[in-house]
């Protein structure tokens, strides 16, 4: 018999700029569960013991770590014929990100990761005839920073709403879905749509146009 917990909806994605969140989710198994796993759907601690070859005490350690930091919940449990109760978990979110503006105001490798993601995304656009002078690269990535941070908190607003259904679906389905819903959100978003477009303005004059 299956008893539902009293839970909040899965996200469709999910903001992380704790660093202690982020040294959580970064432990290999625990990335492994996450990632591989309860982002698929719910399943009970025996059942990933079983599918990572791992003893089910090790298991439960990190569902308690990941469950401390809010990146998993118990959905539900279950009780079996013989009377054991099965817990069930999954992740609180179908997609996880890491928040640049929160890493960029830490101190360290987690700021010097996040300045040069963005110093690479900008010098990255050149493959596409796109090559930001150097006296624009400061505001080009900072305006960058802005237009992220505002399309994750959009997204990050998505939910889930039958978790069920969620389950049955292929993950190339998930994927197509979740790009079609957070578009869809973004294109009703006036700050975002204002951010973008000044985003555009910036690139196009150093957009390099290839002659036919």
């Amino acid at each position: 018999m299956a008893s539902p917990e009293s839970v909040e909806k899965m996200k469709d994605l999910e903001i992380i700029s704790d660093p202690n969140t982020i040294k959580v989710l970064m432990e290999p198994t625990r990335a492994e569960i996450v990632f591989k796993y309860l982002i698929n759907g719910s399943m009970t601690v025996k059942q990933l013991s079983d599918a990572l070859d791992k003893n089910p005490g090790t298991i439960l350690h990190h569902i308690d770590k990941l469950k401390e930091v809010g990146l998993v919940v118990q959905e539900r449990t279950e009780t079996t014929s013989t009377g054991i109760v099965q817990r069930f978990y999954r992740a609180t979110a179908r997609d996880f990100r890491l928040g640049l503006t929160g890493m960029m105001q830490a101190t360290g490798d987690v700021r010097e990761f996040a300045t040069g993601r963005l110093r690479s995304m900008i010098s990255g656009l050149s493959v596409y005839g796109i090559e930001i002078p150097g006296s624009q690269i400061e505001k080009a990535m900072d305006l960058l920073r802005r237009l992220i941070e505002r399309e994750n908190a959009v997204s990050s607003a998505l939910v889930i709403t039958d978790q069920n259904r969620y389950s049955t679906l292929s993950e190339s389905v998930r994927n197509d879905t979740s790009r079609i819903m957070r578009r869809f959100v973004l294109d009703e978003d006036s700050e975002y749509k204002r951010l973008r477009e000044e985003w555009d303005s910036l690139l196009r004059p150093y957009r390099k146009v290839s002659k036919k």
